[in-house]
């Protein structure tokens, strides 16, 4: 008589923690479900599966394989969700890129990635076509339309010849999944390396934490290429729902669309929130806004006046916050009975994340005092692209990592971020670099010195100001100064104000005191970080 084994083989299958799988399990219970809106563009999931195979496929017919990096620089638009899912069953690294950044920017991240294909729109075309001999990894530019060009492959064209068939490649949740691009001191742009695995977990955590479910119906407004939109793009292909994509923020056509398809959720940043609530009385009256069950604001601070602002006008409606990062995804959230309660706190851990903070001497603080934060958890980068050093960095023991954030606990588990990572701006719920910035001030024959801070912003948080020492005898003007900017990089990173002065306080080493600096327009107990 055989003994029964008592060794317990683990599966090795690849089916699950993998966004390809959630998919094609949402497809068969829901094929006739929208799964994209776009104003008034729609597509069921079926359709979606079909066309995205038709892209990926026609990719593949390019030469292209597993593993190629494929930059998206899109708008909002129809295709950018297209785009995603089809890089995704295609097992191409996808790169989404900031569609602000100007031709040098846009070339340093195709270049960093190297990327074999990049997805567009016709407004890009001659941008991309100016950079083209500076990136020889770039094989095919895809633009979107049905109109053909010389200089680039027709996205409908591509999907029109190609086949409908699955794709004919394995995904496992081990594979690299995207690159996204953030920076660091060094004024380099960094690119933070996220797996299926990771991004599963991420849309998971999402979907847990906030209550979402097969058939809900989500609002994208805030621009696709962010870290935060794609994590909840990922948390709609999971739970199994519809995106509806808004092409731009204007404060009624959110509301329209939140009206005319029953939306579920979403998320804006603080100055959507603000602007959309200045609408006068009778227009923001007139909304059926009955179908939102929850909102969610992060990327910048959203003080209490907004805050009660917003549960007095979505009265039915849960408000939730969020701290996270391009490399660490959703760290914590504030939930809404927690608003008013826990002022300034940017929350707590979600599920399946711990998080801890650490002193100069290497071990945790005790409670209550301020520590460097580390995170760790299933929805965690991977490390940077092409950066050892960056990552060798970020990472504690190979498992804990961080992005430099200050941060203090309270007794009660609740998280407050007091400092600023590497003194990072956050504008509008956009991140910006003063590095970048000051390396092309430095450039200026009439600056001597230069030091780029944030300063409190009524309408957008936190507003870019450059710190500026002329040259002896130098003539130069506030206004002299911002428009070099303007031809040099993109609009959200040119300072919207100048100081000149005698001197920029710095150490011996030569580190620049920005503390030292912001103090003259922060009050000493506000708040000078998200």
């Amino acid at each position: 008589m055989l003994k029964p084994s008592m060794e317990f083989i683990r599966p090795t299958s690849n089916y699950s923690n993998n966004l390809v799988s959630s998919m094609k399990m949402n497809l068969a219970k829901s094929p006739d479900m929208k799964a994209i809106i776009c104003e008034d563009r729609w597509e069921t999931w079926a359709q979606m599966w079909e066309r995205t195979n038709l892209l990926g496929n026609g990719m593949y017919g390019l030469g292209m394989k597993k593993g190629d990096r494929v930059a998206i620089l899109l708008k909002n638009c129809f295709e950018f969700p297209e785009t995603f899912v089809a890089a995704t069953k295609s097992g191409f690294v996808m790169s989404p890129v900031n569609f602000h950044l100007k031709a040098n920017e846009v070339a340093y991240q195709l270049n960093d990635c190297g990327a074999s294909a990049v997805v567009t729109d016709p407004e890009f075309v001659d941008l991309l076509d100016s950079i083209r001999n500076q990136v020889p990894s770039l094989k095919h530019i895809i633009v979107t339309g049905n109109n053909p060009l010389s200089r680039a492959i027709s996205y409908e064209q591509l999907i029109a010849g190609s086949d409908t068939g699955d794709i004919d490649v394995e995904i496992s949740p081990n594979d690299l999944h995207m690159i996204l691009y953030t920076s660091g001191t060094t004024g380099r742009p960094k690119g933070a390396v996220r797996g299926y695995s990771e991004n599963y977990h991420t849309g998971m955590t999402v979907c847990v934490e906030w209550k979402i479910r097969n058939g809900d119906v989500q609002l994208a407004v805030a621009p696709l290429y962010h870290a935060g939109p794609c994590a909840w793009y990922c948390a709609t292909l999971v739970s199994g729902g519809t995106l509806v994509v808004v092409p731009a923020f204007l404060p009624d056509k959110v509301l329209e669309a939140i009206e005319k398809h029953r939306v579920s959720w979403m998320m804006m940043v603080p100055v959507m929130y603000d602007r959309m609530l200045s609408l006068p009385e009778d227009v923001i009256g007139k909304y059926d806004i009955t179908s939102l069950r929850t909102i969610i604001s992060g990327g910048a601070p959203l003080h209490t006046p907004t805050k009660l602002k917003i549960k007095r006008y979505f009265a039915n409606t849960e408000l939730n916050e969020f701290y996270g990062s391009t490399e660490l995804g959703v760290s914590t959230t504030l939930r809404d009975e927690d608003q008013l309660r826990k002022e300034r706190s940017v929350g707590r851990p979600l599920q399946d994340l711990e998080l801890k903070l650490v002193g100069q001497e290497g071990t945790e603080v005790p409670m209550g005092e301020v520590g460097l934060l580390y995170s760790r958890g299933l929805g965690g980068f991977r490390g940077y692209w092409n950066n050892e050093q960056g990552t060798n960095e970020a990472f504690l023991d190979h498992e804990w990592a961080t992005v430099g954030d200050l941060a203090r606990q309270d007794e009660d588990g609740y998280y407050y971020i007091v400092d600023r990572a590497k003194d990072m701006i956050i504008t509008g719920g956009v991140n910006v670099y003063p590095v970048e910035i000051e390396e092309v001030l430095h450039t200026m024959d009439k600056i001597l010195d230069v030091a780029v801070i944030g300063v409190p912003d009524e309408n957008w948080g936190e507003s870019v100001k450059a710190v500026v020492v002329p040259k002896p005898g130098a003539d130069v003007t506030e206004e002299e100064i911002i428009n070099f900017c303007r031809d040099r990089m993109a609009g959200f990173k040119i300072p919207k104000s100048v100081d000149l002065v005698d001197a920029i306080p710095r150490l011996q080493t030569g580190k620049i005191l920005k503390r030292e600096l912001r103090k003259k327009y922060w009050k000493e107990d506000s708040i000078q970080v998200s």
